[in-house]
């Protein structure tokens, strides 16, 4: 069957010179990471995909100079209708060679080709696994079924697809290739081990009804020697109802009724570290043997062949059917973990949190101690009861702690408990960080100064207009005093507006400005990306300009976040947390958080309406939509942490404008130096308890501002001494 023609789609394909060393490839890899590219160290490969894709489809060249002098690389890819873009391996953009040819395209050579093709959900670990692997045969690799489709639509006849761990994909990802006449080859990842020796377990219930009749090694007298007892567990499944698969494996044996075996028609499958389970007691079977299949797969349908009670009579020819499910374990009749012979081993453990309607543990899994009273067990997973629970290194209230895990995570147990804490592994996605201290610190380069000059480690912001040049920051002086610098990059301030419409000639320079900022500067911690943008304070033109919607910040964010050079760190700007009437500042948050590609960090502003010290811990709330769910004051941080997504959990999270808004007079606005003082020493002790209770604690707290507006406190020695006295 000839390969059928690909969706005409856009495609990116980064183009690695074959001199890329390991170091380098995994210097782009980690870089692109979160951007699901395709990758080839093939220039044919490359014109190859992008032949097939649409208009708008592009190869970057990764250190282009090393393909030949005079940009040969990019000649040879327009030469071919190619659209170029360059890239250099710390991850700027390069110079020239920017191309958008017309469609002119010539077509590609039909050789042989080789893709490794990469679930989406592949971790950053697993990737360096694959490029280890990879690395010394120059093979490329994608995430993309479609760039897959298109490259073997342009190879020859041996060209093949080299599917990596395909029981990940949401959908049939073998069928999908054959329906298109693609051959293809499957891999595995190495799973890695828990502190158990195995991170298998059970992902579905293997039938439509969740209930045992019979459990495992019970009722002797109804089974031959050497099995002790009933071989393992049988389950409700009417006459010709599903059968699927508990956990992903390979078909190693199919009997038929015809063989006039106890299990009558059955399917076997073989798991990972040395797990198998047979299915017995079908109508049919709908999987050969070598049939790799996934976790929840349709295998058969249920009956009552075999050797089943009570029998089937002429009458009721389907009397009796149900699912007979064995479980084994290579070595276990040998190690003494099992009463029976064979290697059988107790399924019911494996199904009880299924049964509960728990989810499987799933991804990357930490091994680590949770306290007991914490948890609740169903079979071989814990579930996190309480609101969170401090993730140790070994058992112990004063052990070393790994991370928080928030309630409802479902987790293995990899043991019995010991000491009032149960060993357990839980997925990394579900762990929020340790570093729970706060550290505090002034606005502006003056106030980083300032601390410099007194002492003061923490953290500190200083705001730049970049407009449309470049402007690097040497930040080095504070850097090595201990001061963790951040730069917040705007294209200018009211009214010109936090960054210029996408329409406008200045955007793409001004975000050309901020790479080369980033790109140019030393000592800086951090770069945040604009300001409070849902304010119309913040809009191109002020209050009556353009409105920047979520969208058009993430756009630009995004921009940033695919250029920005290896070791810089990149932040999402805070929301206004107050600004209406009319709109809803933690939906602005949320929007912007769910369409950027990643975040170093985050950033939120609080403050009280007032300078009354008491309102620092005030639970008072505004009174009318659309901010009846917001606090009024120092808290209005909370409900934007708590609408983080998940992805975002571990990130830090610095306050990066805490201020009283007005005096207690109501209409003054600043900092009122006979309550600063209170105010400033309240806040430190509201941050310090809430990080100990706190899922996403904050990292820094910054307050606003040394100099330059009503909020200066460079003249205010009693309220800098009280800051002073935080570190």
């Amino acid at each position: 069957m000839p390969v059928s023609s690909p969706a005409r789609i856009q495609h990116t394909i980064h183009l690695l010179p074959q001199a890329t060393t390991l170091a380098e490839l995994d210097q782009v890899v980690t870089l692109l990471h979160s951007s699901r590219s395709t990758f080839t160290y093939s220039a044919d490969a490359a014109q190859a995909v992008a032949h097939a894709g649409n208009n708008d489809s592009i190869v970057v060249a990764w250190a282009g100079e090393r393909w030949g002098a005079n940009g040969a690389i990019f000649a040879w890819l327009h030469e071919r209708g190619i659209a170029t873009q360059a890239r250099n391996f710390e991850g700027s953009s390069g110079a020239g060679h920017i191309s958008q040819p017309a469609a002119n395209r010539t077509q590609p050579l039909r050789i042989q080709h080789t893709i490794h093709l990469l679930p989406q959900d592949t971790t950053l670990p697993e990737l360096k696994q694959i490029t280890a692997t990879l690395h010394p045969t120059l093979s490329a690799f994608t995430y993309s079924a479609d760039a897959a489709h298109a490259l073997m639509f342009a190879g020859d006849d041996s060209s093949k697809v080299v599917v990596w761990s395909g029981e990940r994909w949401s959908g049939d990802i073998f069928a999908w290739l054959r329906q298109r006449g693609i051959q293809f080859e499957s891999q595995r990842f190495v799973v890695p081990e828990t502190v158990s020796g195995s991170s298998f377990i059970f992902t579905h219930w293997p039938t439509e009804r969740l209930s045992i009749t019979q459990p495992f090694n019970v009722n002797p007298h109804n089974y031959n020697a050497p099995l002790t007892g009933h071989d393992g567990l049988d389950i409700v499944a009417p006459f010709e109802s599903q059968v699927f698969a508990v956990a992903s494996g390979t078909v190693y044996k199919v009997r038929d009724v015809s063989e006039n075996h106890a299990y009558g028609t059955a399917v076997y499958l073989r798991h990972q570290d040395g797990y198998r389970t047979a299915y017995a007691h079908l109508k049919e079977a709908i999987v050969k043997v070598d049939d790799f299949v996934q976790g929840g797969q349709k295998i058969g349908l249920a009956d009552s062949t075999g050797n089943v009670i009570p029998k089937p009579t002429l009458t009721q020819p389907n009397l009796g059917s149900h699912l007979h499910l064995s479980l084994y374990l290579d070595g276990a009749s040998a190690r003494k973990e099992t009463p029976q012979p064979f290697d059988l081993i107790d399924p019911a453990p494996f199904l009880k949190h299924l049964q509960a309607g728990w989810p499987t543990p799933s991804g990357d899994l930490v091994p680590g101690w949770a306290f007991a009273s914490s948890v609740e067990t169903a079979g071989l997973v814990a579930r996190v009861q309480t609101d969170f629970i401090n993730l140790r290194a070994e058992p112990g209230s004063f052990k070393e702690r790994l991370g928080r895990v928030k309630k409802g995570t479902v987790m293995r147990l990899l043991g019995s408990k010991r000491d009032n804490y149960y060993p357990v592994a839980v997925p990394q996605s579900a762990i929020s960080r340790v570093d729970t201290a706060v550290e505090f610190g002034l606005h502006n380069e003056d106030g980083a100064n300032w601390m410099l000059q007194n002492g003061v480690k923490g953290w500190s912001i200083h705001a730049i207009a970049l407009g449309t040049n470049a402007a690097p920051q040497n930040m080095t002086r504070f850097e090595q005093a201990g001061i963790k610098m951040l730069i917040r990059l705007n294209f200018g301030f009211h009214p010109q507006g936090n960054q210029p419409t996408p329409n406008s000639p200045e955007y793409q320079r001004y975000l050309d400005a901020c790479v080369a900022t980033m790109q140019q500067s030393t000592g800086v911690w951090g770069f945040v990306f604009g300001n409070e943008t849902n304010n119309p304070q913040e809009y191109p033109g002020g209050v009556n300009g353009t409105p920047i919607t979520p969208a058009m910040y993430a756009r630009a964010y995004n921009d940033l976040w695919q250029r920005k050079p290896v070791g810089a760190r990149l932040g999402v700007q805070a929301v206004d947390p107050y600004f209406g009437p009319g709109s809803d500042s933690r939906a602005y948050w949320v929007a912007v958080l769910n369409n950027v590609l990643g975040a170093d960090f985050l950033t939120v502003h609080p403050k009280t309406q007032d300078s009354d010290p008491n309102n620092v811990d005030s639970d008072a709330k505004f009174s009318d939509d659309p901010l009846r769910w917001q606090f009024l004051h120092l808290k209005s941080y909370r409900p934007l942490l708590d609408a983080i997504p998940e992805r975002f959990w571990t990130l830090p999270v610095i306050a990066t404008e805490v201020n009283p808004q007005r005096h207690n007079d109501g209409h003054t606005l600043g900092w009122q130096e006979n309550q600063g003082a209170e105010w400033v020493r309240r806040c430190a002790a509201h941050f310090r308890t809430y990080n100990d209770e706190a899922l996403i604690p904050i990292n820094g707290v910054i307050y606003y501002r040394f100099t330059a507006d009503d909020w200066e406190l460079h003249n205010k020695p009693g309220i800098l001494d009280a800051i002073k006295r935080l570190s």
